[in-house]
């Protein structure tokens, strides 16, 4: 299906495509994401500096740039072919290990990529004296998701240490599959997203513009992520369905009881084939939150196995959602009743990690691209929940009542005896 050397784009690529379609060019650092890879041998420069040559060579998606071609489609092609092509444009040299956090915060905002003219990541090695001892990473979104650059972090010490990487699927062998065998895959989504909208709750009034600028909290619950892990499993949920459990029930304090459509951040890499794929693979999935008045375990029970079944229709076409949605949200600008969530959580806790006192950090968030409503739990040693709004009608105040009733839903849950807990009440 290629054509000249251009392939067709997967489902994933093209949905960070159509969310930077939307950005300013002063804006387009907004799909950067960075990260720090751990340098654990003892090795020179030029040994990390070929590794990341070498790292490119076996990852097509860090060699990848895109075009829109003559009908308006989205594709990719394989920009460099060898080594030292990629390094005189990603290689950009060392800096002061002790200098990290101000250079990171720096060059994510640094540099926004036209990944149709260049090459979707940059790299700079993090020495002590003259002894590597990190990589900074800084990528576009369309090249890589966390998950892609933990899988890049562990093949760059692989290569670091002389061994051999495995085989994965390519981006390109992913898109051939899913314009081919697994297109019924990509319309069973088109067809769950259709009937979850047509039960989900509908605004009341017209929809309203987002607010100028907007607001964002980290609420640091201070709970060890081993506590949650225990108790999650105690009511045989995952961790990331007791927090949808409890955003479900803080949204109910500041906007009264009902079912609430929620947008979960699926990773899409349920199926060992695509657990590797080294590229960006997230999309929006879709469900319908409703708690019905049951106790919290029933309700988070039910809740856990719901949301197995957005995910696995968390993989589609875009453009075919996005016609969906429009039919959903009617002409107005796009509705304001949908909350997406995403979760960034450790499989296991820091053991001896003491619960503290929980607390809110208030700021500006720096980016304002996409969801109106955001959150995003993320935990390594303990569970922090990041929140983005930008809803006029959700000032301070509002969203301070949002993350007590979530504190109070967590407290009670990590609190409780056994898993047989009563559903917390978020206006004790």
């Amino acid at each position: 299906m290629s054509t000249g050397t251009s392939h067709p784009t997967t489902t994933g690529q093209l949905s960070i495509w159509r969310e930077v379609e939307r950005l300013a060019p002063e804006r387009l650092w907004e799909a950067n994401l960075s990260f720090v890879w751990n340098v654990d041998v003892e090795c020179r420069v030029a040994e990390v500096r070929a590794a990341l040559g070498e790292l490119a060579m076996r990852n097509e998606s860090l060699r990848t740039t895109y075009l829109v071609d003559e009908a308006g489609q989205l594709r990719q092609r394989i920009s460099a072919t060898d080594p030292g092509t990629v390094l005189a444009e990603v290689y950009q040299g060392t800096a002061d290990a002790a200098d990290r956090d101000e250079l990171e915060q720096e060059l994510i905002q640094r540099h926004g990529f036209d990944v149709t003219a260049e090459l979707p990541w940059r790299a700079w090695i993090l020495t002590d004296g003259e002894v590597p001892r990190q990589v900074l990473v800084v990528f576009h979104h369309i090249a890589a998701d966390a998950a892609a650059a933990l899988i890049l972090g562990d093949d760059l010490a692989l290569l670091l240490a002389g061994k051999a990487l495995p085989a994965r699927l390519t981006p390109r062998q992913l898109a051939e599959h899913q314009h081919g065998d697994g297109a019924a895959r990509i319309q069973a989504a088109q067809r769950h997203w259709r009937r979850t909208l047509a039960a989900a709750p509908r605004r009341t009034g017209p929809a309203r513009p987002p607010a100028t600028v907007p607001l964002g909290a980290t609420l640091h619950t201070g709970i060890p992520l081993w506590l949650v892990h225990e108790r999650s499993a105690a009511l045989g949920v995952s961790v990331a369905t007791v927090v949808v459990a409890a955003y479900h029930l803080a949204v109910h304090e500041v906007t009264g009881p009902g079912p609430m459509l929620l947008y979960p951040m699926s990773a899409n890499r349920f199926d060992p084939e695509m657990a590797g794929v080294v590229s960006s693979l997230n999309q929006w999935a879709v469900l319908v939150v409703d708690d019905d008045g049951e106790p919290f375990d029933a309700f988070v029970r039910k809740l856990h196995w719901k949301s197995f079944s957005a995910f696995k229709h968390g993989c589609y076409d875009p453009d075919a959602i996005r016609r969906i949605r429009d039919e959903y949200e009617g002409a107005d600008p796009p509705a304001d009743v949908g909350y997406h969530f995403n979760a960034l959580i450790a499989p296991t806790g820091v053991p001896g990690v003491e619960r503290r006192p929980s607390h809110v950090d208030w700021y500006t968030p720096p980016r304002a691209l996409g969801a109106d409503f955001y959150l995003i739990a993320r935990a390594i040693a303990s569970l922090e929940v990041v929140l983005r709004v930008k809803r006029p009608e959700f000032d301070r105040d509002r969203l301070g009542r949002f993350l007590d009733a979530f504190q109070h839903t967590l407290d009670e849950v990590c609190s409780a005896s056994d898993h047989a807990s009563p559903r917390p009440s978020v206006n004790a």
